[in-house]
Parts: C-alpha cells; structure tokens; sequence
C-alpha cells in the first residue's frame, strides 16, 4: 500500500518567511561538545522535526546523528536543551553559493522543549490565520 505525503506528517508544520526568522545552533553528536556549533536558518518546524539551511559542506550523510544545541525565533530564544536529531535527507545546491538543507527527524524532544516549540507553532499558525483573514476583509 503507499502512503502519500499527507498521511506520513504526524505533526503540524509552520513555515518560516525569511531565512533570519528562526535560527538554531547544531553540532555533529559525536562532536557535540569538541567543536563550535554550526549556525542555520530553520525553514520549517515541528513536534517531528525541522529543515535547516546553512551554507558550506560539513560532510554530513543521511542518517548522521546531531545535536540541536538552541533554536531562536524573531521574538527570542525557543529551547536551550540538547535535542538529539537524525539527518532524514539532504539537498545541495552547490551551484548557488553552495548552500545545503537538510531535514531532521527529532529523536527525543524534552518536556520543556517540547512546550516551547508547540507555542511558537500555535502563535506562528496564529499569525498566518490572521494574515489570511486581512486578505478577505479588504
């Protein structure tokens, strides 16, 4: 039986506008301590997981295991804790200033974490209704 791509989302997903919206800081969990964290945008975000953009090749696979080390939305920091994450996929557009995404599964997401991140979604799923709505009131 296949399962189209509306029926394997288990989370609601929000979309972020600009690439300096959301923020986080990764670091490979083998290094996770030993090495500076890498910057990236995040371009969407769930309960699930999230898509990063960053630029530069950091060799990282499918299936590579990493630490979310913080997530920062506009409006202020989101979670601090160490979240465990594995790479789902990974597109590079090494023509365009070689810049990478990549979307990650969230292997364990804390209390605390998990709290924080389900209010930015509501809010963000509050903006984008609201935005909607100013377009069929004009």
């Amino acid at each position: 039986m296949d399962i189209d791509f509306v029926e394997r989302r288990r989370h609601i997903r929000v979309y972020f506008d600009t690439l300096e919206e959301t923020n986080c800081q990764f670091s490979p969990a083998e290094q996770a301590t030993a090495t500076e964290p890498l910057l990236a945008s995040v371009l969407d975000l769930s309960l699930g997981g999230l898509h990063l953009t960053f630029m530069g090749d950091h060799g990282f696979d499918v299936g590579d295991q990493l630490i979310l080390n913080s997530l920062t939305h506009r409006t202020g920091p989101v979670c601090d804790e160490q979240i465990p994450l594995e790479i789902r996929w990974i597109y590079a557009n090494k023509t365009e200033f070689r810049r990478f995404y990549m979307g990650c599964l969230i292997l364990h997401l804390p209390e605390k974490s998990r709290s924080r991140i389900a209010n930015l979604i509501s809010v963000k799923l509050l903006e984008s209704s609201t935005s909607r709505i100013g377009i069929f009131n004009r």
